[in-house]
């Protein structure tokens, strides 16, 4: 009978924030030129501290809010000031992608492994974390969807509080820009019988355009 042990896994490590230093080196034929040198929180040289671990299938600088802002197989790619660099198997990077087009920046680390943070937002969340819309793009996406502007400015002249009127007409006329969680939207919503998640998908896509 063969047994069978497990795979052993290098686990997480946090390396800490790396510092960046200007320092001078001699190159050969003794010309000197100046170099950025990055250390760890405890002063030891970045090549001196990847190399103390054994090797990392990802080594990943993170945001002070944890969000990811590089991911690198290679150690002396992620050599980046003023971030936390953490060391991560391939299990914790999940099905995340590096390199151009890649989907990993921007996603967050939990803790244990790197997540996309709209998983776990509510739909308010959701909602305020979308992008703001320009005037033009906003009446383009209500024409998409066969709302015409003069529509809304008659809607809006129909509520009968007058001060309620004048702040609607104020918000849908004097806009710098236009944000998903305006209360102008639900009053756009009801009036035309567009429900949160159709007003939701009609964002999303002028959005992307």
């Amino acid at each position: 009978m063969v047994r069978r042990f497990p795979i052993l896994r290098n686990p997480m490590h946090d390396f800490g924030k790396l510092t960046s230093r200007v320092e001078t080196v001699e190159l050969p034929g003794g010309r000197e030129t100046q170099i950025y040198v990055f250390y760890g929180a405890g002063g030891t040289e970045w090549h001196d501290l990847y190399k103390s671990l054994p090797p990392f299938d990802f080594y990943v600088a993170l945001d002070d809010g944890d969000r990811v802002v590089s991911m690198e197989s290679n150690p002396e790619h992620s050599q980046i000031a003023s971030h936390r660099i953490i060391g991560i198997s391939r299990e914790e990077a999940g099905d995340f992608t590096r390199g151009p087009g890649g989907s990993v920046y921007g996603m967050k680390w939990n803790g244990s492994r790197i997540v996309d943070p709209t998983d776990h937002m509510t739909i308010e969340q959701k909602r305020a974390a979308m992008p703001d819309l320009t005037p033009r793009e906003f009446r383009d996406a209500l024409i998409d969807n066969d709302i015409m502007p003069d529509q809304v400015t008659a809607a809006i002249n129909g509520i009968a509080d007058a001060k309620a009127r004048a702040k609607a007409l104020n918000a849908w006329e004097y806009p710098t820009m236009f944000s998903r969680t305006d209360h102008l939207l639900e009053q756009i919503g009801s009036s035309f019988d567009l429900s949160p998640e159709a007003i939701d998908a009609m964002w999303t896509a002028a959005a992307q355009q």
